[in-house]
C-alpha cells in the first residue's frame, strides 16, 4: 500500500513539474514564484538571470538595484509591482528589446542612467511620486519621443519632448526622438543636467535659455543631429567638454556676457565655428584654440519651438516643487564671477526632495535573512544608508565605527578678527591679523607682502584686488571666507603647511585655482597647508583619497553629481562645511577612523546625512 502511495506521489509531483514547464513555454514569461531567476539581496533585486520575454517582479522587491537587468536583450516588457520605490542606476541599461515600461505611483527614485540604450522602448508611464530624477535616465533611447507624467506628479514636467523638474527651473533631458527641427529651451530653465542633449536624433537647432548660469559639464555633449546652439547673454561659463564630441556642430552662437570657457569645451567638435562679437572671450577663445571665428550668424537667427502637434506650456502654479533632487552620475554646474555681497556669503540650504515613504511595507531591518546575505540596502528617512554591492561583496554607506561631533560653523563672524585703524602710521597698534575687507575691490594692488607677525587673513581681505601673487608667510594659521576671493588675476599662490584652517570661497575666481583646474596635473586633488583638500577636479565615481589629508575642505567637492562613494584614510580628521553639497549621487563613505569632526551642512543635497556621525 505504501509503495501505491509514493508512485500516486511521484506522478503528482512530475505533474506540477509538467504544468510549470508549458506555463513558462506560454508568453515566454517569469513570475515571482521562480526564485531561482532572481538574485535578491534583502528587498533589493540584485540581478535577473532569465532571458523571458516578459518579467513580473515579485512584490517583495522595494528597489531594483544597480545594472540588475543590464544588458538583457531578450525582455519586452515586465511589471513592476507598487512595493518597489527605486530604480537604481543603470538597472535597464541596453534592454535593448525593451518597449514599454510603467513606472507606479510607489516609485520614489529612478538612478542615473536607468534606462539608458534601450534602444526599441517607446512607451513610458511615470507615477506621480517620483521625487528624485537622474541624470541620463533616457539617454541612447533612439526611439523614445515622448513620455506620460502623472498629472499629480509635482516633481517632473513634461514638455515638447523634454523632462523638466517640477517649476521647470531645471532641464533634465531632451528626448532622443523628439520631433521638430527646432528646440527652444524655456526661459524658465535656469540649470542643465548632465547629458541633457545626449544622441538626439532629429532636432537641428537649439537656442539655450537666457536664465542659465552656464552650460556645465558634459550638458550639451554627443548632440547627434543638432547643427546650431545659440547661447544667450547673461550666460558666463562653458564647462569642460559642455559641447563637445558633436560632428554635425557647425555653429556656436556664443554672447559677450559668456567669460570662461574650458578648454575642452568644444573637443571632438571639429566643424564648429562661433559667433560672437569682436574681442570677446569667446573670439579670443577661438583663435588660440583654432576654431573659426565668425561674426555674422549662418543662419536664421529667429527660429520658432518646432514639435508635431506642439503642447501648450504647463501651467506650473504655485504648487510646484523647486526642490527636486537630482541623481545624476556626471557632470556639474559652471558658474560665473561669484558675488561678495553680505547677502550671498551664505546660502539657505534646503532640505532635499527625495523622502520616500514606506508605504506600509514591512522595514527591511525586520525581514529575516539567509545566513548567507551578507548585507542589504536599509532606507532610512529616504536615504540609503547601507547599500550592498553583491557581486564584489563591497559595503558602501557610513561605517559604523564613524562618529564624530557634529558642529555648527558659520560663515558670518561673529567677534572683530582684527583692529581697522591704519597700523601702517601708528607703530604703537599692533595686530596679528589682516582686518576684513582691507584691501576689498583694490584694484591697483597689485603686489603686497604679509607682515611676518600676520596669523589670520581676515573675511574678504583682498577679495575682487589687482593681486598677481601672493606669499603667505608661515605664521598664519587661518584664511577666512573668501579672503582672495574674485581676485581675477592672482596667478601664484603659496600657503605654507602653518595654515589649519581655510574658509569656503577663499580662492574662489582665482586664475591660480581655475589653472590648477584646467591643468594637465597628474593629481585630481589640490592639498594645501596643513593636509586640507582645498579642490577636486575628477570625474570618477569611486574615489580613493590619498593618506595624509587632514581635512576635506569647504566645497572641496561641490557639485560633483557623478562621486557614488569615498574611501577616506585614517589621516582625515575633519570634514568641513559644504564639502559635499550636491554631490547628488554620493551614496556613503568608506574608512573614516580617524574622523573626529563634522561641520554641518556637509552633506547637503546628498543621500548622507551629519547626523549619521553623531556619537
Amino acid at each position: 500500500m505504501k509503495r501505491i502511495q509514493i508512485a500516486i506521489a511521484s506522478l503528482a509531483v512530475l505533474g506540477i513539474l509538467a504544468l510549470v514547464t508549458v506555463a513558462k513555454g506560454i508568453g515566454g514569461g517569469v513570475t515571482a514564484a521562480e526564485d531561482d531567476r532572481f538574485r535578491i539581496n534583502g528587498t533589493t533585486l540584485t540581478k535577473y538571470l532569465g532571458t523571458d520575454t516578459y518579467v513580473s517582479i515579485p512584490d517583495t522587491i522595494t528597489a531594483i538595484g544597480d545594472e540588475a537587468f543590464a544588458g538583457n536583450e531578450t525582455l519586452t516588457s515586465l511589471t513592476i509591482p507598487d512595493s518597489v520605490t527605486r530604480i537604481s542606476y543603470n538597472a535597464f541599461k541596453n534592454c535593448t528589446a525593451l518597449t514599454r515600461v510603467i513606472l507606479p505611483d510607489s516609485v520614489e527614485k529612478v538612478g542615473p542612467g536607468a534606462f539608458e540604450g534601450c534602444t526599441n522602448l517607446t512607451s513610458v508611464e511615470i507615477g506621480e511620486n517620483v521625487s528624485s530624477w537622474g541624470s541620463g535616465v533616457f539617454a541612447n533611447c533612439n526611439s523614445l519621443a515622448t513620455v506620460l507624467i502623472d498629472q499629480d506628479n509635482e516633481y517632473l514636467t513634461y514638455y515638447n519632448g523634454a523632462i523638466y523638474n517640477g517649476d521647470m527651473t531645471m532641464l533634465y533631458q531632451v528626448l532622443p526622438a523628439r520631433a521638430g527641427d527646432n528646440y527652444v529651451m524655456p526661459d524658465t530653465v535656469e540649470r542643465i543636467d548632465t547629458y541633457a542633449f545626449w544622441n538626439l536624433q532629429n532636432t537641428k537647432n537649439v537656442m539655450v535659455s537666457g536664465n542659465t548660469a552656464g552650460i556645465p559639464k558634459q550638458a550639451m555633449a554627443s548632440m547627434g543631429s543638432v547643427e546650431n546652439v545659440v547661447i544667450q547673454s547673461p550666460t558666463t561659463g562653458i564647462g569642460e567638454k559642455a559641447i563637445a564630441n558633436n560632428a554635425n556642430l557647425k555653429q556656436v552662437v556664443i554672447p559677450e556676457s559668456v567669460v570662461n570657457i574650458d578648454k575642452k569645451a568644444f573637443a571632438g567638435s571639429p566643424n564648429m565655428k562661433i559667433y560672437t562679437g569682436k574681442s570677446s572671450t569667446a573670439d579670443t577663445f577661438g583663435r588660440d584654440n583654432d576654431i573659426p571665428v565668425i561674426y555674422e550668424a549662418e543662419y536664421p537667427t529667429d527660429f520658432m519651438d518646432s514639435n508635431v502637434g506642439l503642447e501648450e506650456k504647463p501651467n506650473l502654479g504655485n504648487g510646484s516643487s523647486t526642490t527636486t533632487t537630482t541623481t545624476t552620475n556626471k557632470g556639474q554646474q559652471t558658474s560665473g564671477s561669484s558675488s561678495t555681497d553680505d547677502t550671498d556669503d551664505e546660502q539657505t540650504p534646503q532640505k532635499p526632495a527625495d523622502t520616500p515613504g514606506t508605504g506600509g511595507a514591512i522595514h527591511p531591518l525586520d525581514v529575516p535573512e539567509n545566513d548567507d546575505v551578507i548585507g542589504k540596502t536599509v532606507i532610512v528617512a529616504g536615504r540609503a544608508v547601507v547599500l550592498m554591492d553583491n557581486h564584489k561583496g563591497q559595503v558602501y554607506g557610513i561605517p559604523d565605527n564613524a562618529k564624530a561631533d557634529v558642529v555648527d560653523e558659520t560663515t558670518d563672524s561673529q567677534t572683530p578678527t582684527s583692529i581697522t585703524v591704519n597700523v601702517e602710521n601708528d607703530s604703537s597698534i599692533e595686530t596679528d591679523s589682516i582686518a576684513q575687507r582691507k584691501f576689498y575691490k583694490q584694484k591697483d594692488l597689485t603686489a603686497y607682502e604679509i607682515d611676518g607677525n600676520i596669523k589670520k587673513i581676515g573675511r574678504l581681505a583682498f577679495s575682487e584686488s589687482g593681486l598677481k601673487s601672493i606669499v603667505i608667510p608661515d605664521t598664519v594659521t587661518e584664511i577666512e571666507y573668501g579672503a582672495f576671493m574674485s581676485c581675477a588675476s592672482l596667478v601664484d599662490v603659496t600657503i605654507p603647511d602653518t595654515v589649519t584652517a581655510i574658509g569656503t570661497k577663499a580662492f574662489e575666481g582665482t586664475k591660480w585655482l581655475d589653472n590648477w583646474k584646467n591643468s594637465d596635473d597628474e593629481s585630481d586633488f589640490l592639498i594645501v597647508g596643513d593636509g586640507i583638500l582645498l579642490a577636486y577636479k575628477g570625474s570618477a565615481a569611486h574615489v580613493e583619497l590619498p593618506e595624509g589629508i587632514k581635512q576635506i575642505g569647504s566645497e572641496a567637492f561641490k557639485g560633483h553629481s557623478e562621486l557614488l562613494d569615498v574611501a577616506v584614510p585614517a589621516s582625515v580628521e575633519k570634514i568641513c562645511a559644504e564639502a559635499f553639497r550636491n554631490c547628488s549621487s554620493l551614496t556613503g563613505l568608506t574608512g573614516c577612523e580617524g574622523l573626529k569632526t563634522v561641520v554641518r551642512g556637509a552633506f547637503y543635497g546628498t543621500q548622507i546625512s551629519e547626523n549619521d556621525f553623531k556619537k
